[in-house]
């Protein structure tokens, strides 16, 4: 095999040194965090508010609005049904999920001889930011298009022996070696020419296809993601006075997103010499991230407003895949193949940054003394700042991004109700899409409810959120860039347990 490719596929891999997509990058910046079911219920508005252990998350002067030292858990289970629409074929999927999304504690030290500094409190509080469990699957029949042309895409400039297994080599070691040598792109050439997807033409010097698709194939897509993004307040914060409250975050992230896919086509035109293609991806995605929040809250009698700003988080990352490609074949003679290429090589990628965008949320409340509340949280994020380093190694990603995605402003409204020891809890969330197309990823909403009992030193609280989504998901990076629609209903259900010292 000739160890020396062209200058332009050095030219490509340096765009692909990781196998994200920007639907891949956005996931990893998306922020719907998961927290106790006091938050969760009223919508998650506590920008203003405090006194609840998630609250330290949207502000962490949140910290200083507590009266006891408090501790806490949180339980959850997520159903989500997602129906696809690919090519007029419906599809539909249920995935259910059991984590236990929260946790942590706030301690005070209030101070009993006087000063403006009334009271410091301690805090550390786990939540999930973004949970990534998702399952769907797509078919329908394709009049037009197929994997091949993935294949062919990654195959421009290469020639015959570059792709080849030569004397002395295997599969696995000529395969390993594109990876480490010139990434991800020409190892997707190297599978679609050793399993016969696509062949060489000596004279036009040109990779062709052997797939007839004129006819239309039928196709099979299967997508499974596991995961999370969870997120680490370790919060300091004051209360200045009777009525003034500040705090500091500091904020340690943590991803772990594992997502399969399958795709497999059948059913082609009787003149192609290649009859069905299985196409097996595993990508895995590991990381830390680091992030700064400063707050503050200012009660005026029942009003109170609240201001927050987290920034960039500072995500240092690394992914994992691994292939598998299957075809059969029936050649000019009638007899049958099966090709199965299966390099049993887990690539790692090189470590890169990905840089997610500020936060800043404006907050206000109406506390009607012990009968109840009102609040509202108002956030604004700009997912077109999101950048990926080494900035030489990701220009075509960044450009992507700068010129697909767009800011956002979302908004929290939530309301209690308190009849003696019960609170009856309603809230509402929206968020905007981060494209600019935004039929990629429409707003949608969220409605929940939910109530709380106060025994004492022990509260527990319930609640329940659904929501309704809609999305069009990009089968391949390229040549085989059909969309599928996915429509998303979901319910969450919570449960915290609050021991108050």
């Amino acid at each position: 095999m000739v160890k020396k490719l062209s200058v332009l596929i050095l030219v490509l891999s340096s765009l692909t040194t990781s196998a994200q997509t920007l639907s891949e990058i956005l996931s990893i910046t998306l922020d719907k965090p998961f927290g106790t079911a006091r938050y969760e219920s009223m919508g998650g508005a506590f920008g203003s508010l405090g006194g609840d252990l998630s609250s330290i998350n949207i502000n962490p002067a949140g910290g200083a609005v507590f009266i006891d030292n408090e501790y806490g858990f949180t339980m959850s289970g997520r159903n989500t049904k997602n129906n696809t629409l690919f090519f007029n074929n419906n599809e539909k999927n249920k995935n259910f999920k059991f984590n236990l999304n929260q946790g942590g504690g706030i301690w005070i030290l209030k101070n009993f001889g006087g000063g403006n500094v009334n009271q410091i409190s301690f805090g550390f509080n786990f939540q999930t930011s973004n949970s990534f469990e998702d399952v769907f699957d797509s078919k329908g029949r394709n009049p037009k298009n197929s994997i091949d042309n993935f294949f062919l895409n990654n195959s421009f400039s290469l020639s015959q022996s570059e792709l080849g297994v030569g004397s002395g080599e295997s599969i696995a070691s000529v395969y390993k070696y594109l990876g480490e040598n010139y990434g991800y792109y020409a190892q997707q050439a190297f599978l679609g020419y050793q399993s016969y997807i696509i062949s060489y033409d000596n004279d036009s010097k040109n990779f062709y296809s052997l797939v007839d698709s004129s006819e239309g194939v039928d196709q099979q897509y299967y997508s499974e993601s596991k995961g999370s993004n969870s997120k680490y307040n370790y919060n300091l914060s004051i209360q200045y006075k009777e009525n003034y409250y500040f705090g500091l975050n500091i904020n340690i992230h943590s991803v772990y997103k594992s997502v399969f896919t399958r795709h497999f086509e059948s059913n082609f035109s009787e003149k192609s010499p290649i009859k069905s293609i299985l196409f097996e991806n595993n990508l895995i995605t590991q990381g830390e991230g680091f992030s700064l929040q400063l707050g503050t809250i200012a009660k005026f009698n029942s009003f109170r407003l609240g201001l927050s700003y987290q920034t960039p988080t500072r995500y240092i990352l690394w992914d994992e895949t691994y292939q598998y490609i299957e075809t059969s074949s029936k050649d000019l003679d009638g007899n049958d193949f099966q090709d199965k290429i299966d390099p049993r090589v887990t690539n790692r990628y090189p470590e890169y940054k990905i840089s997610s965008p500020s936060i800043l949320t404006a907050s206000t409340a109406f506390v009607f003394g012990k009968i109840g509340l009102i609040s509202l949280d108002i956030e604004s994020k700009d997912y077109s700042k999101i950048k990926l380093k080494p900035t030489k190694d990701f220009s075509f990603n960044n450009n992507e991004i700068k010129n697909k995605l767009s800011s956002t402003i979302d908004f929290r409204l939530g309301t209690e109700f308190r009849l003696n020891k019960t609170s009856l809890r309603a809230g509402y969330q929206f968020y905007g899409s981060p494209y600019k197309n935004s039929e990629m990823m429409e707003d949608y909403s969220t409605l929940a409810f939910g109530f709380g009992y106060d025994f004492g030193d022990t509260v527990l609280s319930l609640s329940h959120k659904i929501s309704e989504s809609k999305r069009k998901h990009q089968l391949f990076d390229s040549g085989l860039t059909d969309l599928t629609q996915i429509d998303s209903n979901s319910s969450f259900s919570t449960l915290s347990l609050i021991f108050k010292l």
